[in-house]
């Protein structure tokens, strides 16, 4: 458990010190799905990283998208509509004190985790993706932090645009 007391800087670089201690085996990750056949149907696919509200380990979807958009829970391609949880290894990573991520009433000052966090991560999962050879993807690809935590941003992983 990290204990609480941090400050915004330290908070970040511990945040992404445990990240990065899993690097290796989110880009084996990442280089498995870019080396997966994809329905020529797909025109762009979003990442999108779900944060846990009390600082548990956060998870991360990707969605792929098409104009025709398909439910089907049996069918394992990557065709329009498919949402897939991505196995990252983040679950092992060191949980933070609860009062990082906890938004608190009246006039008392809440430290910024969930902001911090969704930042950190983004960048993180984007180096990642390029070092997986993401930029090169077939189709547009995006990347966000869901419910806006963060700076709000969308960052572009691929060289293809829309």
């Amino acid at each position: 458990m990290i204990p609480f007391g941090l400050s915004e800087s330290q908070f970040v670089s511990r945040y992404r010190r445990e990240l990065d201690r899993v690097s290796s085996a989110a880009i084996e990750t990442f280089r498995s799905l870019l080396g997966r056949a994809v329905n020529g149907e797909v025109k762009n696919a979003q990442v999108e990283v779900f944060l846990d509200e009390d600082g548990g380990a956060p998870t991360v979807w990707i969605y792929y998208c098409g104009q025709n958009n398909k439910v089907d829970q049996t069918d394992q391609s990557l065709f329009p509509g498919r949402s897939l949880a991505l196995q990252l290894p983040l679950s092992g990573l060191s949980e933070f004190d609860e009062r990082y991520f906890v938004s608190l009433e009246d006039d008392e000052v809440e430290f910024p985790g969930h902001f911090l966090a969704g930042n950190t991560i983004k960048g993180w999962l984007a180096e990642c993706w390029w070092k997986a050879g993401g930029w090169t993807y077939s189709f547009p690809t995006t990347l966000a932090v869901h419910d806006g935590w963060g700076d709000g941003n969308v960052i572009q992983l691929t060289e293809a645009a829309r």
